[in-house]
């Protein structure tokens, strides 16, 4: 049952699947799969029922014991059901950091979170959730904040190294963003950023040429540019990764002019230093997605990928002992 009757309320099932939480007020309501990262599985923008977020083809199973793969896209890929997911303390394949084998996009999007309710009721909601990872010695914890007659979600999250030695990490968002929001009309407002192309898989189709542009136009394989605030249509037969860096603001926008409806991400561009942009317009062929999808997402990220890159490279962020880093981002539906 639901906290409340109106205006901001939660509500918690227990499922074959673990946890799954819903906040929402008046305008939105957001699904949250405690036990599984806490991903948001569901962002829906109640007065044009629409939800923002790409559910991958992969069906939700019980995970079972947590567990990393090294050399293997492993267990993110075969849980992964789109939506919005935490990414720490690596970016990116697996790699080794400290004797510890790390896998796809870290720990924590695998692992099951507590939750406590820190105030509740018709005019204010907010959570916090918290988890300590099991390879590396981070503690992690999120207030998502909710109140009524705005259709905004705050994410304040501070993560704390508990070793009694300096501890390497990477920090991100991965949410993915897929019909009937993104659709072959749709635009991407950012300001002034750098782009960088990375070669391919081999096995993806791509319209870009590898190199570097400043947004929104990149070169294209055929020679002309390529305007990447202009999101591919469903049938376009691309697949990238796109890096933005040297960002003017930590604010980007999705708009759908068809649906006269936009998705707004507020965020440190100080700590989350790089945007990664993922682009599926059934291009995509062989392992995971076989050419069947479709989706955008548009990731802040503290650096590139992977961990033992950046501590190489000297992109990583780090933490002495018992110290802590504290981020605030703002997710907003609005109408157009």
């Amino acid at each position: 049952m639901f906290s409340n009757k109106s205006g901001c309320r939660w509500a918690c099932y227990d499922w074959k699947l673990g946890r799954i939480l819903f906040m929402e007020n008046e305008l939105l309501r957001i699904g949250i799969l405690v036990d599984k990262g806490t991903d948001i599985v569901e962002f829906l923008y109640k007065p044009k029922d629409v939800d923002f977020m790409w559910r991958s083809p992969f069906p939700l199973y019980k995970q079972g014991f947590p567990e990393t793969i090294h050399g293997k896209l492993g267990k993110f890929i075969d849980y992964y059901p789109g939506g919005w997911q935490e990414c720490f303390p690596n970016a990116g394949r697996p790699c080794e950091y400290k004797g510890a084998d790390i896998g796809l996009h870290g720990e924590v999007a695998t692992l099951p979170w507590e939750y406590e309710i820190l105030e509740s009721n018709s005019k204010i909601l907010r959570i916090k959730f918290f988890v300590r990872t099991l390879r590396t010695p981070f503690y992690l914890e999120k207030v998502l904040t909710m109140q009524s007659g705005y259709p905004e979600l705050e994410i304040q999250e501070t993560v704390t190294n508990e070793a009694g030695e300096d501890i390497d990490f990477l920090w991100g968002h991965h949410p993915a963003f897929g019909e009937p929001f993104i659709s072959g009309n749709c635009k991407i407002k950012i300001k002034k950023a750098k782009v960088e192309v990375i070669p391919g898989d081999g096995i993806s189709l791509t319209d870009l040429k590898q190199g570097t542009g400043t947004w929104p136009e990149v070169e294209g394989v055929d020679g002309k540019m390529v305007d990447l605030s202009r999101v591919p249509a469903p049938d376009a037969k691309v697949s990238d990764v796109i890096f933005l860096s040297d960002l003017e603001e930590g604010k980007y926008e999705i708009i759908n002019p068809n649906l006269s409806l936009g998705f707004r991400l507020e965020f440190p561009e100080k700590i989350f230093r790089y945007l990664w942009y993922w682009r599926v317009a059934r291009g995509s062929f062989g392992y995971p997605w076989y050419g069947r999808t479709y989706n955008i997402a548009l990731e802040p990220f503290s650096g590139k990928p992977m961990l033992s890159e950046a501590v190489k490279e000297g992109y990583q962020l780090t933490l002495g002992p018992g110290k802590n880093l504290s981020v605030k981002l703002l997710a907003t539906a609005f109408q157009v």
